[in-house]
């Protein structure tokens, strides 16, 4: 269901917290099909529920009582052992041993319980009105009129009754925003919002009927889209096929040609195998010819002494590619092989275009004077095949960057100085100040967004807002102008009211 939240729907959300704040009580929330009864529950348990423990069941049909008994016990008592088949408030009983507890427990399609268990709901929520450290509420979410007579049977000549809630239907300003946030995302031209309203009009004012008419809209769109297609792909199957067909007719006529000009010889031509039989009798001749006259050059040729000097071996003195040296490689600049080069061009032996050394760190403070290198002596070593200097230490290690704390401004005071009736658009609910500094930079609203912190199950929540509403509905207007990546965050509008008790768990 869209997240949208609706004037009714605040109003019974605020009721039920009322009621289940300061006692136990066993609280029956109905109303028709589609009437926003699972979203509802589920919202309470989100944004509404201050109990520390809290239970979920969604019945199923095919579910018995024992599960259902398990997956309600499992949620409050964690790792807590009983019995399924005992009834509920004997086995709190047998796992708390006298401890308190304060929880809530929701159970959505409550119509589909047993007699039984609403029994023992109900055992449940009596028993915890008598103990001081019980407080046990149960909130039904059923259709309308199922669960009365039940309820009515298990507190027949008791003080206290159940309690019921009726879900209203939209009013007519909350079905046109409703309607307005489904065109939004779905962006959809002029006529198609016409028509959507169209059909809206004649569907009651329920949040589950309009939103099956988005789901009727989308599967019909998808049918014509289906539809459209086939077409083409009949087209295509054809054309498919009349192509198979003309490349199989010609090469069928070409295969026919070429049989015709095979069979028939026009009148000079000699046929395949009558030119294979001369042109082998002419190379057997060739090849006979080719053998008398090479015995006759070997009978009739002179020895010929072919003692030649070998060539000397190579000079390598002077050659460094390739050689295996321990010492360091000399890696020279191209500018010096391009100055070497072009001495050597002029009749200079290449040394005058090196004015500087090569490999500078080699080179000693104090260099030897110049010895004059006689002409043919072998030339000495480069300086770079030294060894270098054995009392070098090692550069100090540079030292680690000392992580700085992450700092995040806090908005507590700011926003308890707001009024309770305004409304914000809620946009994250995060665990760290990091991630908090990192959600505020990767979406640029570091000036815009304010961060308040709360506790939830002993653990510290920061929570990100945006904006301050006098209603619900300019909240959502507004949320229409934000970019398009903070749209698509789906920011939900909340009271200042519910930020302030937030806010007053942290302090």
């Amino acid at each position: 269901m869209i997240a949208l939240d609706l004037d009714t729907q605040i109003q019974l959300l605020s009721r039920i917290q009322f009621l289940t704040r300061f006692s136990s009580n066993l609280v029956q929330v109905t109303g028709e099909s589609g009437a926003g009864k699972t979203w509802l529950s589920e919202r309470y348990l989100e944004n509404w529920a201050n109990e520390p423990n809290q239970s979920l069941l969604i019945c199923n049909p095919s579910q018995q009582d024992a599960q259902h008994r398990a997956i309600i016990l499992r949620q409050i008592v964690r790792d807590g052992v009983f019995n399924e088949n005992d009834p509920m408030l004997q086995s709190l009983e047998y796992m708390l041993e006298g401890q308190s507890i304060h929880t809530l427990i929701v159970i959505d399609e409550a119509h589909r319980l047993s007699a039984t268990l609403i029994a023992e709901l109900w055992a449940l929520v009596t028993e915890a009105q008598q103990r001081e450290n019980w407080q046990i509420n149960v909130l039904l979410f059923s259709l309308r009129g199922k669960l009365n007579k039940w309820l009515q049977k298990v507190s027949y000549g008791q003080g206290v009754k159940p309690l019921e809630l009726e879900i209203s239907p939209l009013a007519e300003n909350e079905r046109e925003m409703f309607i307005e946030v489904m065109m939004v995302s779905r962006q959809l031209d002029a006529a198609q919002r016409r028509a959507l309203k169209q059909k809206a009009a004649l569907l009651p004012p329920l949040p589950g009927a309009l939103k099956g008419l988005e789901q009727q809209e989308t599967s019909s769109m998808e049918e014509k889209k289906r539809r459209s297609l086939l077409p083409l792909l009949i087209l295509a199957f054809l054309l498919l096929v009349a192509g198979a067909g003309i490349v199989w007719w010609t090469l069928t006529q070409q295969s026919t040609e070429n049989v015709e000009a095979t069979d028939v010889i026009p009148d000079g031509v000699k046929e395949l195998s009558e030119l294979l039989d001369e042109k082998e009798a002419e190379m057997a001749k060739q090849n006979a010819a080719n053998t008398d006259g090479d015995e006759t050059t070997v009978l009739n040729a002179d020895a010929v002494d072919d003692n030649i000097a070998l060539p000397e071996d190579p000079t390598v003195e002077g050659m460094t590619v390739g050689r295996r040296d321990e010492n360091r490689r000399i890696v020279v600049p191209d500018r010096v092989v391009d100055a070497i080069i072009d001495d050597q061009a002029i009749g200079g032996d290449g040394t005058a275009a090196v004015d500087e050394a090569l490999i500078p760190e080699l080179v000693e403070q104090n260099p030897a004077p110049a010895t004059t290198v006689s002409e043919g002596a072998p030339a000495a070593e480069p300086a770079a095949t030294q060894a270098p200097a054995a009392n070098t230490e090692p550069a100090p290690a540079p030292l680690a960057p000392v992580p700085q704390a992450v700092n995040v401004t806090l908005s507590n005071a700011e926003l308890l100085a707001i009024s309770e009736t305004r409304y914000a658009l809620q946009l994250a609910a995060l665990q760290s100040k990091a991630a908090v500094v990192d959600f505020l930079q990767q979406y640029d609203i570091e000036n815009t967004a304010r961060v308040y912190e709360t506790v939830r199950n002993e653990e510290a929540w920061y929570m990100i807002l945006i904006g301050d509403y006098p209603s619900v509905n300019a909240a959502r207007r507004a949320e229409l102008e934000l970019s398009a990546n903070v749209r698509r965050l789906t920011p939900w509008v909340k009271s200042f009211a519910q930020i302030h008790k937030e806010i007053a768990l942290a302090n």
